[in-house]
């Protein structure tokens, strides 16, 4: 592939059958985002909820700035593991915004499981 067209973004490679299904480079890098998206946002939840049930347990011990200096660390050691990988959008609402305002693909949005959880709960309404 010439430079050009790898600078034009244009897909010059082909799918050899001997490679395999996640051989093609739009596909490993798909798969790749979903799961450092996985493992991130498994950490950030299990840090920040077990900081919550250590407090509770343990009669206040870790204290609320505590548990907000959890949060905010194990955000910023998620981001600085997998940001380069998927970009750290562990936030759905802000992943949704990015692609209502087109600054994050919407096949990206979708592959990571994005938009098919949380879009029923935005057209919610309570009678």
């Amino acid at each position: 592939m010439a430079i050009e067209e790898m600078e034009e973004g244009v897909d010059t490679s082909t799918f050899n059958a001997k490679e395999g299904f996640c051989m093609s480079a739009s596909i490993v890098t798909i798969v790749q985002k979903v799961i450092a998206e996985v493992i991130g946002t498994y950490f950030v939840i299990f840090s920040g909820c077990g900081s919550v049930a250590v407090n509770k347990l343990y009669g206040g011990t870790v204290t609320f700035p505590g548990i907000c200096a959890t949060w905010g660390l194990i955000v910023m050691v998620m981001v600085y593991s997998v940001g380069h990988i998927s970009g750290a959008h562990f936030n759905p609402a802000v992943t949704i915004t990015f692609a209502i305002f087109r600054r994050f693909p919407w096949k990206e949005d979708v592959a990571q499981g994005r938009h098919g959880l949380h879009w029923p709960k935005l057209h919610h309404q309570d009678a």
